[in-house]
């Protein structure tokens, strides 16, 4: 993976971007590495950590309050079989789980309902929340398929 500011990362972005919701695009473009009848996980393309993984509800939905509890617990599921195979592949120091997501699409940001699965390597100031979850810091993108596929292959392995 390769590091990229912020500003080169916005750029790559918005070359990226088709129409409709980005996050339901994804779930389409991107070979899933577990899924459930709710959710979707897929590694995140602009990743705040190396193995940053998002898991997304299937459905277009934007607020967590109408979900189901089948359709919530099936995506926290999945968010915490996701840590499992994250400690076993990469051996973090913590994971974070978060559920964001912005009311409005922004550039950095999607309203779909999605919870990010966040492994932390450092420790350090680097690691605080306030520092993972921003692209002040700028973010990691893959630099080939090849290596996308790979990594998304060990984590479909070490769920089993």
């Amino acid at each position: 993976m390769k590091h990229l500011p912020k500003a080169e990362a916005l750029a790559a972005l918005a070359a990226d971007r088709g129409a409709g919701c980005r996050m339901c695009a994804l779930m389409h473009e991107q070979e899933p590495i577990a899924s459930s009848e709710h959710a979707i996980a897929i590694l995140d393309r602009y990743a705040s950590r190396p193995g940053h993984v998002l898991v997304c509800a299937r459905r277009h939905e934007e607020h967590v309050a109408r979900l189901g509890w089948e359709e919530y617990a099936s995506i926290q599921r999945l968010a915490w079989d996701m840590c499992r195979a994250l400690d076993r592949t990469l051996a973090p120091r913590r994971i974070f789980v978060a559920a964001l997501g912005s009311a409005e699409a922004l550039d950095t940001s999607f309203p779909h309902l999605h919870v990010h699965v966040v492994p932390l390597a450092d420790g350090g100031e680097i690691d605080r929340p306030a520092n993972v979850f921003t692209w002040g810091n700028g973010v990691y993108i893959f630099d080939n398929l090849a290596e996308e596929h790979a990594l998304a292959a060990q984590l479909r392995e070490a769920l089993v």
